[in-house]
């Protein structure tokens, strides 16, 4: 039996963010949103999308370009890390409800941060800027102030990389997990370098332009943002490309934006240069949904989780540095295979049900029957 998709719905948003819109990221659980832009970094409450207090605007810092949320030692709730476009990165830890700023720092040779990764089991963040510098950073904390301090581990160069995504190498089970990291230029080169040194331990090439990546560790796959084809999925086991993801070519460029899983890996979700986020099946391809934010602009900044097993999709456009922009909210309803499924077994219960009871009343009838003839 086939069983219907239900549609993503629009549930909000944010209509005024001040300045423009960069990133975008949301915790673990849900419930906040944190967004880097023009003015600086911003947080939300997911539930209205009502601002929550910032500890610091963007000031000479510059816009902020990457947000990400980690889950760190010691720390009851998910931890803020953001970079800026004049090379600062920094933390925003919560405490008794409230955020505070635990670190800041500017990076030697400063330039603009493109990506960010953390691990969690060894409390180490890396990232990549557009000066073609790739770093990793001990993020410890100091037992006086309790505050959390970074120390840097390595510091290096790759001419013409011009790095797009980063990320820890969840394959990697040591206590040095390796770090990857993708690049624009040269054909899309991926570099598999050593978490402790830097060192280079293996490279390739995607054959295309590098955008930006999604990596879902789970299943052994990443996706990229290819500006010339569109979204691709690799399998870094093999160096393969195995799906590419179609989408409406016929408007402006056709050039896809930012891309993310989604549904636990079972979606592929992508912005646009036309005003659109598109919503493919990751196995197979084929476009399940496209939503609109109701004008032809950049959809530049994706992000997804799940609530309470509802999939939410968050997007933003991209126009100029001083006006306000809008952030998107789409929810889809748990997954109805789910629904169906229940159904389909209350409906086998009540007919398993329906002929027992069937069967005992016919059986009673007879019994009777019975007794009356032997009473004659």
């Amino acid at each position: 039996m086939s069983i219907p998709r239900l549609p993503y719905v629009r549930h909000g948003g944010v209509e005024d963010h001040p300045g423009s819109v960069l990133s975008l990221a949301v915790t673990e659980d849900g419930t906040i949103l944190a967004s880097g832009g023009s003015q600086g970094t911003r947080l939300w409450k997911v539930t209205d999308m009502s601002s929550i207090h910032r500890p610091s605007s963007a000031g000479i810092r510059g816009a902020t370009l990457v947000v990400i949320w980690a889950r760190q030692a010691d720390e009851a709730h998910d931890v803020l890390y953001a970079g800026t476009q004049n090379g600062y990165f920094f933390c925003w830890r919560q405490q008794d409800g409230m955020f505070e700023e635990t670190f800041v720092v500017q990076m030697p040779d400063p330039s603009e941060i493109t990506a960010m990764a953390f691990d969690s089991t060894n409390n180490r963040l890396c990232l990549c800027s557009r000066n073609d510098m790739v770093q990793s950073w001990s993020i410890s904390k100091d037992p006086m102030t309790g505050k959390w301090n970074p120390t840097n581990i390595f510091s290096r160069r790759f001419p013409r990389l011009a790095p797009q995504a980063i990320t820890f190498a969840a394959f990697d089970n040591s206590q040095d997990r390796d770090i990857i990291v993708l690049g624009f230029h040269n054909n899309g080169p991926i570099y598999t370098i050593r978490g402790k040194t830097g060192e280079t331990i293996s490279n390739w090439s995607v054959g295309a332009k590098i955008g930006d990546a999604a990596f879902n560790w789970r299943d052994g796959v990443f996706c990229l943002d290819d500006p010339a084809s569109g979204p691709a999925l690799f399998r870094p086991a093999n160096q393969m490309k195995t799906k590419t993801y179609e989408i409406d070519r016929t408007r402006q460029n056709g050039r896809p934006r930012k891309v993310r899983f989604g549904e636990q890996g079972s979606t592929i979700i992508c912005g646009s240069d036309h005003g659109c986020v598109y919503v493919f099946d990751t196995r197979s391809g084929e476009k399940l949904e496209t939503l609109s934010v109701g004008s032809s602009e950049w959809v530049q900044v994706v992000a997804t989780t799940e609530i309470g097993g509802v999939s939410v999709i968050f997007a933003a456009q991209t126009r100029a540095l001083d006006v306000p922009e809008e952030i998107f909210v789409w929810k889809r309803a748990r997954d109805t295979s789910i629904a169906w499924d229940k159904l389909f077994w209350i409906v086998q219960a009540l007919i398993v049900w329906g002929c027992l009871a069937y069967v005992y009343q016919n059986f009673e009838a007879k019994i009777r029957l019975l007794r009356d003839i032997i009473h004659l």
